[in-house]
């Protein structure tokens, strides 16, 4: 992987800013942080209800895909679905920001570290790479502390991750900007305690963990269930640690004890992956027919990506009326496309305002089974909250791309 943050750019924090859907679409290292890890876990899950959804192209760019993406995740982990990566989303990756802070702060990725330096997020720092052969070199369980053992994993890590292929890490114990993409993209767990109630990525990685070690023979749901807790409680028995079931400090240091992976190679799977570009096959300007949305404008998009049932409609409508211009009942907008063969609406989607006091609207849906869509109408209607459709407002026809 080259330099994260020169493909990538610009530089963001993971878990420092809310990521949603708007006009323009946001940019950062933090976006492809999310859709790189959402990959992996595609790979690595067995859920039991079913796939989280397809892999999605690493872009850096929070477009109609990676809203859906994190539609995916907060639906499969119990959470308000609205497509918008905030506080509880990043708590799913491990991430702990804003009131889900871990270990007394600061936020793990807020500032530089180095030799000297104490906090909680020298802890996680700790308890990430004592998930993996650096243990040894730390010594013991994490501890806030940042010490010479703890500057020697760091230098050891940085190499492991060159040596992998990235580039652009200083070789000294600084983690800075580069140093912390590679802890968010290589290490899943020590982020937080995971304890029954907790459930995310990191469960996944830890239940990957006990099933190479013999303690766990369940699927890899990143739910911390009785299973689970199970695995943990006989883990800690046999290493002579407290038996609590719950993943802190020293149970993370203790896997890591067992575990001689380099953290480049997390899960035994290629990594990172490579996920196909991103093709743009078809894009058609949306005309207004009502004379309350004469000013408005818009555009349907197929984005389509090699694979099954990657192909996505994405719709935005800019500098429209406020849609309850045509009722006082309507709250959003909506979209439809209709299959010219059969005259039958194969997609209708409610779409999002992308941002606060902004009369820009979009949203996405994906292709039926088969997976691409027919070259029909689209048309944009008012809504009530439940999907009632008001008046036509803006339509174009998928026919017409180019």
């Amino acid at each position: 992987m080259a330099r994260f943050e020169e493909t990538f750019p610009p530089y963001v924090p993971f878990g420092s800013r809310t990521l949603r859907l708007q006009s323009p679409n946001l940019h950062g290292t933090d976006v492809a942080v999310l859709q790189a890890v959402y990959d992996l876990m595609l790979q690595t899950m067995n859920p039991p209800r079913g796939p989280m959804g397809s892999p999605i192209p690493i872009t850096g760019t929070y477009d109609a895909a990676t809203q859906q993406a994190v539609r995916n995740i907060q639906s499969f982990f119990g959470l308000s679905v609205d497509g918008v990566a905030g506080t509880n989303t990043y708590f799913v990756y491990g991430q702990g920001v804003g009131p889900n802070t871990t270990y007394g702060g600061p936020v793990y990725g807020s500032r530089s570290l180095s030799e000297g330096d104490a906090g909680g997020d020298v802890t996680i720092l700790q308890n990430r790479l004592n998930c993996f052969r650096y243990s040894l070199l730390i010594g013991a369980p994490a501890n806030g502390s940042f010490g010479a053992g703890t500057a020697a994993a760091v230098l050891a890590f940085k190499q492991d991750a060159v040596s992998h292929g990235d580039t652009g890490l200083s070789p000294n114990s600084v983690v800075g900007d580069g140093a912390f993409d590679a802890t968010w993209l290589y290490t899943f767990a020590g982020g937080r305690g995971i304890f029954s109630g907790r459930n995310g990525f990191d469960v996944v990685f830890v239940q990957v963990l006990l099933k190479k070690l013999g303690f766990y023979s369940g699927r890899s749901t990143g739910y911390y269930d009785s299973a689970t807790i199970a695995a943990v409680r006989a883990f800690q028995s046999s290493e002579g640690i407290g038996v609590d079931g719950v993943v802190g400090p020293v149970t993370f240091y203790h896997l890591g004890l067992h575990n001689r992976e380099a953290a480049p190679s997390p899960l035994g799977i290629a990594w990172p992956p490579s996920a196909p570009p991103a093709v743009t096959t078809c894009t058609t300007g949306l005309s207004p027919v009502s004379h309350l949305v004469s000013v408005g404008f818009g555009s349907a998009t197929i984005v389509d990506a090699p694979g099954p049932n990657l192909e996505s409609l994405n719709v935005m409508i800019d500098n429209v009326a406020d849609p309850s211009i045509f009722g006082t009942k309507y709250s959003a907008y909506a979209f439809t496309l209709t299959d010219p063969s059969t005259g039958h609406v194969v997609l209708k989607v409610i779409m999002d305002r992308v941002s606060s006091g902004v009369n820009v609207w979009a949203g996405s849906g994906f292709g039926p089974s088969a997976g691409f869509f027919p070259k029909g109408t689209v048309a944009i209607y008012p809504s009530t909250a439940t999907g009632t459709l008001g008046p036509l407002a803006l339509t174009g026809n998928l026919a017409a791309c180019h």
